[in-house]
């Protein structure tokens, strides 16, 4: 069964405050994309022999190659026009950060079906800490006689959340982060004419196909199929082969040249020594 469908996004990400690196001037950054080196090997190569041409581009004359911005210079900034930004510095936005914080701090509890799961985000599994074991189970079997479910304060990489907790499994609760209420748009939007309201007759051929498609949920039925796919493609791919580098040698080939040269030099110190305890001793007249 297929429904034809536009989508309209629930959330509005205006309420997020995002930052931008500018410089101290107030002009963005921006990152050029490279690609990685070649890997350091472990002994120094000998000179390479030099190209038989060699191209090296010029910078356009309208384009000059902007300067690199040091990484002490880079600031925070706030766009509140097209732009035009506020600044801070990257410790005036730590100094705002929430303190970490291994706790979670229960607002109130609520029952289970009261939250509407519009306001859901991310899921987290929540185990008990050392010596609260016995706490956080009387607290779980506590909210699961009573079908309730905790609304609490969290910290998760320095942004305060806020999550509701609830028993899952055996063992365990399940947090779930969730969206403040101004992050929700309202269902208000335009809606194309329906025409005429749906019979009794519609409404019944619709109640037989919704009973025909019932059954139970198994979530291992509905597979990631675009993933599979994927997946199988880059299967099928052979790996790109890079240019073949020299075999740099292992740390035991190091380590025996290293004591080989130190054996040599010790030899020629001591026949040196020798030598010299050799040479008679002039007299003197």
């Amino acid at each position: 069964m297929r429904l034809p469908r536009r989508s309209v996004h629930h959330l509005r990400n205006a309420e997020t405050v995002r930052f931008h690196e500018i410089d101290p001037s107030g002009r963005r950054i921006r990152h050029v994309r490279v690609a990685d080196s070649e890997a350091e090997l472990d002994y120094e190569p000998g000179p390479a022999a030099a190209p038989s041409f060699q191209w090296t581009p010029s910078p356009a004359p309208d384009f000059p190659p902007a300067a690199e911005v040091p990484y002490e210079e880079i600031r925070k900034g706030f766009e509140i026009a097209p732009g035009q930004y506020v600044s801070l510095t990257r410790e005036e936005v730590q100094s705002l950060a929430p303190e970490r914080s291994r706790s979670i701090d229960v607002e109130q509890f609520v029952e289970t079906s009261a939250v509407d799961p519009i306001y859901y985000e991310s899921r987290y599994y929540v185990a008990p800490d050392r010596g609260a074991v016995t706490a956080f189970q009387l607290l779980r079997n506590a909210m699961l006689e009573t079908d309730r479910m905790a609304i609490a304060w969290v910290t998760l990489r320095q942004r305060r959340y806020l999550a509701a907790i609830r028993p899952y499994g055996e063992e365990v609760m399940l947090l779930t982060t969730m969206v403040h209420a101004d992050e929700v748009l309202s269902a208000e939007f335009w809606m194309p004419e329906s025409g005429a309201p749906p019979s009794g007759r519609e409404l019944k051929m619709a109640r037989m196909l919704i009973d025909a498609l019932a059954g139970p949920f198994e979530a291992e039925r509905f597979t990631d199929e675009h993933r599979e796919r994927v997946l199988k493609a880059i299967e099928q791919r052979r790996p790109i082969e890079s240019p073949a580098a020299a075999p740099s040698p292992t740390r035991v080939l190091d380590l025996m040249a290293a004591l080989e040269a130190s054996v040599k030099a010790a030899k020629a110190v001591r026949a040196k020594e020798e030598k010299e305890q050799a040479r008679p001793e002039r007299k003197r007249g």
